[in-house]
């Protein structure tokens, strides 16, 4: 019983060191609170931007191909031996102009053949019309002299339409692109011999969802840009649309022409057949968005938000109250937002990332951003 009273009484000066030392740490902690409650919160300055209604040109954007208004591979018709090369890669060439001629001697020598059985064909026609009015040769043999004038009169032809293919001619006027063959080369029939390109009339091919099929029509305007910037490169207008829909894709083909594209004679040429090219389809009835700058909007995994500036009734001070939002759609500088806000409300512009939920909120007097639906970088 002695041993255990002992240990009883070495507890007790322990439990009161420790009990003493908690009552300190108490005290320390609750002065450190009273102290930070009685500081200020932190005031944080902002821009402003008042959210309006704002008229958007209804619009969407796909990814389309520049197409020549008529573009061709010239090929060789026949075999044979090139003879003269008359044109130089790149250039530009009229309707009907020369391009290229095969050696043609053995297609001369048939053709001087079938003209000359053709010459005499006709010759025995004669003598046997003659001799048919004396009633000296058969009605039969009479026929047999016509036909056989006919067979060589086709047979010329022939030989003359082979003559011709062994000449190759511009079908349209327009771009060469880099030749394939070269002078003394021996082609076969459909040899590549050099890409033309009509492009004084552009055409752009793009893919639409099926959802604008309802809304799309031909006439539409169009604004074609480069992919690699957003600066305006051509406008057109839909002249047709595709006459079914993909059952892979659910998307139809439409195309657009192009009202100006660049001249290929005089300064340098903007679109080439074959370039990747992003369209914008412009509808004519306007939409009403409410729009806030993009740089009021804190994005987020678990939702948007934007810190709406209002004023506290007792103290007249702003305080920035985080609203969470859906965003519709983004153009420019601006996005549109769909729900979680309304007209006539305060947002803040910039210096919204350092702003946390009910913080008092100054908007400053530094200069306003401009904000724009078609900015354009300053390059320098």
């Amino acid at each position: 019983m002695k041993p255990i009273k002992a240990s009883r009484i070495a507890i007790i000066p322990l439990a009161i060191i420790v009990i003493v030392l908690v009552t300190i740490k108490y005290l320390q902690i609750s002065t450190i609170m009273d102290a930070f409650a009685d500081v200020p919160q932190p005031v944080g300055v902002v821009n402003a931007f008042v959210v309006e209604p704002q008229q958007w040109r209804r619009s969407f954007t796909a990814l389309g191909t520049v197409r020549a208004h008529e573009g061709i591979t010239v090929v060789a018709e026949r075999a044979g031996k090139i003879k003269d090369l008359l044109f130089v890669s790149g250039e530009y060439v009229e309707k009907g102009q020369l391009l290229l001629e095969q050696d043609n001697a053995n297609e001369v020598a048939q053709f001087n053949s079938a003209n000359a059985d053709m010459q005499l064909a006709q010759s025995n026609l004669n003598r046997v019309s003659q001799l048919r009015d004396k009633n000296l040769v058969s009605e039969s043999a009479y026929e047999t002299a016509q036909l056989q004038l006919s067979a060589s009169i086709a047979n010329a032809e022939n030989q003359r339409a082979t003559l011709d293919k062994m000449k190759i001619y511009a079908p349209f006027s327009g771009r060469l692109g880099i030749k394939f063959v070269d002078l003394g080369e021996d082609l076969q029939a459909g040899t590549a011999i050099v890409s033309l390109q009509s492009t004084d009339k552009l055409k752009v091919d793009f893919p639409i969802s099926q959802k604008w099929l309802t809304q799309i029509t031909t006439g539409l305007d169009v604004e074609v840009s480069y992919l690699e910037s957003a600066s305006l490169v051509a406008t057109g207008h839909i002249n047709a649309i595709g006459a079914e829909v993909d059952d892979v894709t659910r998307s139809i083909l439409v195309q657009a022409t192009l009202h100006a594209p660049a001249k290929l004679q005089s300064g340098p040429q903007t679109l080439y057949p074959g370039m990747a090219v992003s369209i914008r389809v412009n509808f004519p009835e306007p939409e009403t968005v409410l729009a806030i700058p993009a740089t009021s909007v804190i994005y987020s995994g678990f939702g948007d938000s934007v810190y709406v500036l209002v004023k506290d009734e007792e103290t007249q001070q702003l305080i920035a109250r985080q609203q969470f939002i859906k965003i519709a759609k983004r153009r420019g500088d601006f996005v549109a937002v769909e729900a979680g806000l309304k007209g006539g409300e305060m947002v803040a512009s910039a210096g919204a990332f350092k702003l946390f939920n009910g913080q008092p909120v100054v908007v400053g007097e530094s200069e306003e951003t401009e904000y724009s639906l078609s900015p354009q970088p300053i390059e320098g």
